[in-house]
Formats: C-alpha cells, sequence, structure tokens
C-alpha cells in the first residue's frame, strides 16, 4: 500500500512533524466502524507573545483510517531476539496507557518511506485492514520503556486529520503548526519558556 509524499492537505509535513516533536502521547482512541483514530497528547507550543499556555492537551483526529498495524514487544537483556506480545486493534487504548504517558520517539511522523516499518513489519502484534480503499496517508508513532523494555510501533494508514483542543474546539493546522514551530525557535534560541526537564537544552 502506497502513501504520497511531500503536501499533507495542502501543509507542510514538516511543519506537522516539529508540532509533533516531544510531545507526551496521553492516550488513542480508535473508532474503527467510523473510520477515525484519535491522539490525545500534550504537545510543545507558544502563542506569539507572552508565556506558555497552561495546558497545551490537543486531540489529533485522523479520519478515513484504512488500516492500522502495530508491534508491541518486549526484548530483555537475556533474550537472544524481541519477544513480541500479544495484541489486537481493541487493546490499542490500553496499550498505549500502560506506557504511563510516554513521549513520541523521533522526529518524523508523517508519510515516511519504509525504512523504519521494515524493521518492526516481521514483528507485528496485529495489522488490520478496515477497507481496501488506497490510503492517501500514514503516520507512525513510538513508544518507549526503560525499567519493562518494552517497545510500542504504531502505524495507521488514512485520509484526513484534524486538531482540537480539550474542549472540542478545532485548531486549524496552519495555527497549530505555528505554535510548534515557534516552541522548537524558542529552544534554539535558550528562551526560558522552552526550559523543561525532558527536553536536552540548546547546545
Amino acid at each position: 500500500m502506497t502513501v504520497s509524499r511531500g503536501l499533507l492537505d495542502g501543509l507542510d509535513i514538516t511543519g506537522l512533524n516539529t508540532a509533533l516533536s516531544e510531545a507526551t502521547c496521553l492516550g488513542i482512541d480508535v473508532d474503527a466502524a467510523a473510520g477515525k483514530f484519535r491522539l490525545e497528547l500534550d504537545v510543545l507550543t507558544l502563542p506569539t507573545d507572552g508565556p506558555p499556555p497552561a495546558d497545551c492537551d490537543v486531540y489529533l483526529s485522523l479520519t478515513g483510517i484504512s488500516r492500522v498495524a502495530a508491534s508491541l514487544r518486549r526484548q530483555r537483556w537475556d533474550d537472544l531476539d524481541p519477544v513480541v506480545l500479544p495484541l489486537e486493534l481493541d487493546g490499542l487504548h490500553d496499550a498505549v496507557n500502560s506506557f504511563g504517558g510516554g513521549g513520541l520517539h523521533g522526529w518524523e511522523f508523517f508519510d515516511l518511506d519504509d525504512n523504519a516499518w521494515t524493521q518492526w513489519r516481521k514483528l507485528l502484534s496485529f495489522d488490520t485492514v478496515l477497507n481496501d480503499r488506497p490510503a492517501a496517508h500514514m503516520l507512525e508513532i513510538s513508544q518507549e520503556e526503560g525499567v519493562d523494555p518494552r517497545e510500542l510501533d504504531v502505524r495507521v494508514w488514512f485520509e484526513g486529520i484534524t486538531v482540537q483542543d480539550k474542549k472540542g474546539t478545532e485548531i486549524p493546522l496552519p495555527e497549530f503548526i505555528s505554535g510548534g514551530v515557534r516552541w522548537w525557535q524558542a529552544h534554539d534560541a535558550g528562551d526560558p519558556r522552552t526550559m523543561r526537564p525532558h527536553i536536552v537544552p540548546p547546545l
């Protein structure tokens, strides 16, 4: 199944990747019947002026999902190979919650090439095809846990994307992207508003 590259709904994928960088994943909800996949995220964002918002939680919703694949696996120090753990689509919510609000790993999430996919596609816990319509886009996210060495990779093929705040008010995608871009530009400039314990300070 192929995906398009470049622009997502007329927007720069690089901007969306930036807006999701170092976000904390608070939950996933999947409505297979409606073809919807929703991520609850605590994102890094700044307004044009003033302090960062007190609440940075958003809902990122994917619509027209046609396929969801995931690999939940564990590899202890004495395991020769990763152990694929059982998981089904309707258990994805609980699986994500079990990581206790982990950060999204990596810097690229949308319309990736197959390099990362090649590494874990043979270690799938499930690969659920909801319809055979070719998908326009793809999102891939990863969660990791160090104490109990587990990793969860999820790949979703979809058509559209929206972002809402916790009250359900839609945030225009250009506005969402701009907030994330401003945060990282401020971080790179040493802005104290971006000092967070889990974020490496600029060099």
